[in-house]
């Protein structure tokens, strides 16, 4: 089957529904990504996307060294690929999960392990950990810049709590973290407006860091949606996160990015009604993320117009109007959310530009244990 120059040669020889990653199309991402910010220096993304040590790798091999992670067996995944350097975006505060972290830095002594505070008893707690361990662990002041999920505003409690850090024994106070995860507009100007005011509230809390006389040595800011206007600035790093795999979600929301969907849902139509136009895939909310409204939880390849009507846990229907798929027929589904769609599966299958499965990418990172 050929689908918009998505090809796969033996779609019988796969058990659907089965996630499909096109590896030409990641490596077109890592370019664009580059060329997009100037230097793969500029860059942390998040590996919460992929949740692969087979994506991990090529990334490092086109120089990105920085990795930003949401939970601690992301932080082992990159660990475990031989990444140097990364960050975990949310704060450590249950005891085992501290443990876990102490863990890491004793089995990685030479990985640059930061972990984000936003309240003096993630500080408090860190220190008295790595003091027992005989370790220190890097944090960074985690501000919240208008998302209000996590983060401290920026202002003198901000600047309290870095010197609090700052004066921890055994941590190491490496600069400022900030998530602008409700900036999510389409309009390219609007979108580039919101992100300047949050570039300049970390501008301002920086400078106010260095007038006590504490050093930022870094600052990692954005999502995939405003992640390369903090990239191009000097001294910052842009952190995106779906970009890796793109999907119909993104491509929909900010069509200005360069990338191209890379994994894809392998499905096949197992009935049809023509009699209300539609037909039913085998792929359902347990094999592609429903947290999006139905109509946006899939793309179908070659029947771009195609309209979910109704999702299952293993089904979804599908109204198409004009020709349809036979019963037996294969498609490819772009998800609308990538991201909640890959944790479905235990790894994905590499298909190359012949359409041939020449590797399975197990996800390493998939589960939190």
């Amino acid at each position: 089957m050929e689908q918009s120059g998505y090809k796969v040669k033996n779609p019988d020889g796969i058990e659907t529904p089965a996630l499909l990653v096109f590896p030409d199309r990641v490596e077109h991402n890592i370019r664009s990504i580059i060329e997009l910010v100037g230097s793969p220096s500029r860059l942390m993304p998040h590996v919460k996307t992929h949740k692969s040590i087979d994506i991990l790798k090529k990334q490092m091999a086109s120089g990105i060294t920085g990795f930003k992670c949401a939970t601690l067996r992301e932080a082992e995944m990159v660990a475990e690929g031989g990444g140097k350097d990364l960050l975990i975006s949310y704060p450590m505060i249950q005891g085992k999960k501290i443990e876990r972290l102490i863990g890491l830095k004793k089995k990685y002594p030479s990985l640059d392990l930061k972990a984000t505070t936003d309240s003096f008893r993630h500080v408090d707690d860190l220190n008295e950990a790595a003091s027992q361990a005989g370790v220190r662990i890097g944090v960074m002041l985690d501000l919240d810049v208008g998302m209000h999920r996590t983060g401290v505003a920026p202002g003198d409690e901000a600047l309290k709590l870095y010197r609090h850090a700052y004066e921890k024994p055994d941590l190491e106070v490496r600069g400022i973290h900030a998530y602008d995860g409700h900036n999510s507009i389409t309009d390219l100007k609007d979108r580039e407006g919101e992100a300047k005011k949050c570039l300049n509230y970390v501008r301002e809390m920086a400078d106010m860091i260095r007038k006590a006389g504490l050093k930022v040595p870094s600052i990692v800011m954005g999502g995939s949606f405003t992640y390369y206007y903090f990239a191009r600035e000097d001294g910052i790093k842009g952190s995106p996160g779906t970009w890796i795999y793109w999907d119909a979600g993104y491509t929909r929301m900010i069509p200005d990015m360069p990338f191209k969907p890379a994994a894809l849902v392998l499905s096949q139509v197992i009935d049809q009604h023509p009699s209300q136009g539609t037909v039913t895939l085998d792929v359902g909310s347990k094999g592609i993320s429903a947290d999006l409204p139905l109509k946006d939880r899939l793309l179908i390849l070659g029947y771009e117009n195609a309209q979910p009507t109704r999702q299952n846990e293993e089904h979804t229907v599908i109204k198409i109007d004009g020709k349809r798929p036979a019963v037996g027929d294969y498609v490819l589904a772009v998800p609308g959310h990538v991201c909640s769609t890959v944790v479905k599966y235990p790894g994905a299958l590499a298909v190359n530009k012949d359409g041939d499965v020449e590797k399975f990418y197990p996800h390493t990172a998939r589960d939190r244990q």
